[in-house]
Order: C-alpha cells, then sequence, then structure tokens
C-alpha cells in the first residue's frame, strides 16, 4: 500500500497523480464483475469495481455517487491500507481517510484537473469498458504535520459527508503547489480513485 513520496523540509506531501489506467490483460470475468456491480437507487449510483493488482490478486472498490446532493464516496478494501475519499461538489472540498494512519486529509477542490462529477462518472463507465487511457500527470499538495492540523472544524463549511467521515480523527488541511524537484522519498499511502482519481499521501520526519 505504498510508493515513493516526497518531502522538504519539515513538510510533507500529497501526490495527486490523475490516472486512467489501460488494462490489457484483464480476465474476461473481471469485465463481466464490472458490467453486473453497477446498480441505481434513489438517486444514487453505487459501483463495486474488481480489478487485479500488482500481487497477482484482486483490488476492490465500492464508489458510490449521490446525483441529487452532489457528491462521490469510494471506499477501497485492502486491509490496512484501506481508504474512504468523499468528494463533495457541493462544498468543493475532497477528504481522504486512511485507516492505518487515522487521520484524515482535506484539500480543495478548486484546482482545474479535479473532474467534475459528470466527467468523474463518464471516467468509471470507461473503466468498466475497460477503455482507458493512461497519463503520468501529478498535482502536488502540500501539508505541514504541525501547522497543517486543523483544531475547530467548522463542519458547515466542510459539509456532512466530510463530517461523518472525519469528525473523530485528526484533519489535516492540504494546499495544491507546484512540483518542487528538491524533494526526498518517503513511504506513501494511496487513497482517491485508483486508476482514475488516486491520491498518494506523502508524509515523513523532519529533516
Amino acid at each position: 500500500c505504498s510508493e515513493k513520496s516526497t518531502k522538504l523540509g519539515s513538510t510533507c506531501w500529497i501526490t495527486l497523480n490523475i490516472t486512467t489506467a489501460k488494462f490489457q490483460n484483464c480476465l474476461s470475468v473481471v469485465c463481466l464483475v464490472l458490467a453486473i456491480f453497477g446498480t441505481q437507487s434513489h438517486g444514487y449510483d453505487v459501483y463495486n469495481i474488481i480489478s487485479p493488482n500488482n500481487n497477482g490478486g484482486n483490488l476492490q472498490e465500492t464508489v458510490t455517487v449521490d446525483n441529487e446532493n452532489h457528491f462521490a464516496i469510494i471506499n477501497i478494501h485492502a486491509g490496512s491500507c484501506s481508504s474512504t475519499t468523499v468528494f463533495d461538489y457541493k462544498h468543493r472540498y475532497i477528504a481522504s481517510r486512511v485507516l492505518s494512519r487515522r487521520a484524515c486529509y482535506i484539500l480543495d477542490m478548486k484546482h482545474k484537473a479535479i473532474p467534475a462529477l459528470d466527467q468523474l462518472k463518464r471516467y468509471i463507465y470507461e473503466r468498466k469498458a475497460l477503455k482507458n487511457m493512461y497519463s503520468d500527470k501529478y498535482i502536488w499538495v502540500k501539508y505541514s504535520p504541525l501547522q497543517s492540523l486543523i483544531t475547530h472544524v467548522d463542519w458547515f463549511l466542510f459539509g456532512s459527508p466530510i463530517k461523518q467521515l472525519c469528525s473523530h480523527v485528526p484533519l489535516y488541511k492540504g494546499e495544491v503547489v507546484e512540483k518542487t524537484h528538491d524533494i526526498h522519498a518517503e513511504a506513501c499511502t494511496k487513497t482517491g480513485f485508483l486508476g482514475i482519481l488516486g491520491i498518494s499521501i506523502c508524509a515523513g520526519t523532519d529533516a
């Protein structure tokens, strides 16, 4: 559940990876699963996506889209590497809760690389059809373990979906910045929607 991360001084980095990975060797049974597990009920679209991982097994992601309240919830089911991410298009925030770290990370949705809700749904359909394209574009979001901790949270500002996700764990605010080359490698945790809108949360110790 980890990859190379980056850190500059005492600042930790979150890497937001906008990718659409092409699955060339997917088994036909996986394609069948992708077709079956898309349902719609009471304004919700629910997708249960199973795809092969690097260890030879399967990775399960559950995506729930609330069309009336304009938010999406992505659950990655991967044991201690599990995570939940909320894309709240009404309040314009993204929040990820990582099980292994017992913390939430929130960032503003203003960046142009973050797709609109209808685009996100289209990417889900493309992934189901296995017609995805690969992109290595990254957006860098930094947070400081001490300075970015939100001690007085305005849940009205962030909305009820993020409140339900993050109200009982520490909440850190991230900031989108330009990529810096003077960085060091650390461990990262993958969250978000893997293969479509992946978020790699990278933390490290002070230099």
